[in-house]
């Protein structure tokens, strides 16, 4: 079969699963439509097949996006998109998008957002009233002059208006927060720039709202992750994390927990879901390990965690307070399984520790 074939058959594959996650999402996107959508988009985009293809895991978190947070990949709409961005695919929420998954969730009932520049006449009237914002809208960018901010006024559900307006500094912050900013000069930010800097101001304005849907939360959290948008906050629902990490059709390996400082066989992995049928290893002479004594810390971990940056570690820590908290342990591997080498095997090990510790103390 063609790159093209087999990408759709990766998003075939996931139909079930697919209206299991709008069943629980209270979406009402059907599969055959963004099935449609997904190919045409796959069909005008080699690179984007090819990306699939490679990292099917991907495509398929990807899609579940699609049924979880409830917007459709219609073109016409103007959304989301797939795309693929630094090896993988990932689902573009617009801030059009952004906007629709709020008024959805229920936290807002309209919403309005507008760069503003050095030569544009705007007189901020406070949070309760709507700005003076005025300038022509067939100036070409450079006669408007230099970037100021952003401002957000969103209709509250009891009517209110609410205005946040935020610096052209926070926005640069946000930026900066992005690894494709800081590493590569590429991604969204050089392609959309002023896309990404609405969608920036509803990320920080949306902290002051009144309420907030946890479907907002779980797209924001995914762009800034997943998508390499940066400007992570500190603040997401741990069912959020739960519902956009663990719906992937892939076993986790079952691996006892060590009680004392004895020989372990560590048992192999499941196969992968496009697997026809999925075996399991039994454990050899070779896989057994010593496993550590209780209070000891691994000089692999440790050897690790000196070589990860600091944004790293806090991600990781975030991680496993999180699926500590909500018993979402095969959800936090599944998440972590598309991360480079050396911070996979960092994170993995960090995880199964605090198991062990949470098994070890009876909670």
């Amino acid at each position: 079969m063609s790159n093209f074939q087999n990408a759709v058959a990766i998003i075939a594959k996931q139909e079930s699963k697919f209206m299991e996650l709008v069943k629980a999402a209270s979406t009402d996107v059907v599969f055959k439509q963004e099935m449609l959508y997904a190919s045409q988009a796959m069909m005008n985009n080699d690179y984007l097949c090819k990306t699939a293809i490679n990292n099917p895991l991907s495509l398929r978190n990807a899609f579940s996006q699609v049924a979880a947070c409830g917007l459709t990949l219609n073109p016409s709409r103007g959304l989301c998109y797939l795309v693929p961005r630094d090896g993988q695919v990932i689902l573009d929420v617009s801030y059009k998008g952004m906007i629709k998954t709020a008024v959805n969730d229920g936290a807002i009932r309209d919403c309005i957002v507008e760069l503003v520049y050095s030569n544009d006449k705007f007189v901020y009237k406070g949070k309760r009233h709507s700005p003076v914002h005025e300038f022509d809208p067939f100036d070409l960018k450079e006669q408007r002059g230099e970037f100021r901010g952003v401002y957000v006024e969103v209709t509250l559900p009891d009517g209110r208006v609410h205005v946040e307006a935020v610096t052209a500094v926070d926005i640069y912050k946000a930026r900066n927060a992005s690894d494709l900013w800081t590493r590569k000069k590429k991604g969204p930010w050089v392609d959309f720039e002023d896309s990404m800097r609405k969608k920036s101001g509803i990320k920080i304005a949306k902290k002051y709202w009144p309420q907030v849907g946890e479907k907002l939360d779980s797209v924001i959290h995914y762009l800034n992750t997943d998508a390499g948008e940066g400007f992570a906050s500190q603040d997401v629902p741990v069912s959020v994390v739960e519902r956009y990490m663990g719906q992937v059709e892939q076993v986790e390996p079952a691996e006892p927990l060590p009680t004392s400082n004895e020989t372990v066989p560590v048992v192999a992995s499941v196969a992968v879901a496009e697997q026809a049928a999925a075996t399991q290893s039994q454990p050899t002479p070779e896989s057994e390990a010593k496993a550590p004594l209780q209070g000891t810390v691994d000089p692999n971990v440790e050897a690790a965690e000196s070589a990860l940056p600091e944004r790293t570690l806090n991600k990781v820590e975030e991680l496993v307070k999180r699926a500590r908290n909500s018993g979402a342990w095969k959800a936090a591997h599944e998440y972590i399984s598309t991360w480079p080498e050396i911070a996979r095997d960092y994170a993995t090990k960090k995880l199964k520790a605090a198991e062990y510790q949470l098994a070890a103390s009876g909670e």
